[in-house]
């Protein structure tokens, strides 16, 4: 389902809950965006169909609360799952500590494989650190949006 259909579905919930026609299957709804007397309008959409056609086809079943609840969570688990491998990563690049990438490629000696990897590649390691470190931050901020 669109992000556009989701939104006028939530906005009209009692619209929509109050226009479904007797004999409709239950938990669906006449198509988003129908406002108004949604019963004309579902009726007018009947009478313009080909023959063989059946209109309950083109309703849009309303997710229940509990679905969109434990979708939100496993989301939310995700996006956690998400956030730790990219802090791990940007740990395993430029933590302080001496296992990171480039704490190894800074005590390189003279002369050696990985001092000339430092030589030429640590400005492109700390900017990768620093531009996952604003992709964590951002995700972080979309999981505190989540739990408000």
């Amino acid at each position: 389902m669109k992000f556009h259909d989701r939104f006028l579905m939530v906005l009209e919930q009692d619209a929509i809950d109050a226009a479904i026609p007797a004999g409709a299957e239950a938990g669906m709804a006449p198509a988003p965006g129908a406002g108004g007397d949604a019963g004309a309008e579902r009726s007018a959409m009947i009478k313009s169909l080909d023959r063989g056609t059946r209109a309950e086809d083109f309703d849009v079943p309303i997710p229940s609360s509990a679905v969109s609840d434990a979708k939100k969570h496993e989301q939310i688990q995700e996006l956690k799952t998400w956030i730790a491998t990219i802090d791990n990563f940007i740990e395993f690049l430029n933590a302080p500590n001496s296992e990171s990438l480039q704490t190894k490629l800074h005590s390189a000696g003279c002369d050696t494989l990985f001092d000339a990897i430092a030589r030429s590649e640590k400005k492109k390691i700390s900017r990768l650190a620093a531009e996952l470190s604003s992709l964590s931050e951002s995700m972080k901020g979309y999981l505190i949006s989540a739990h408000s």
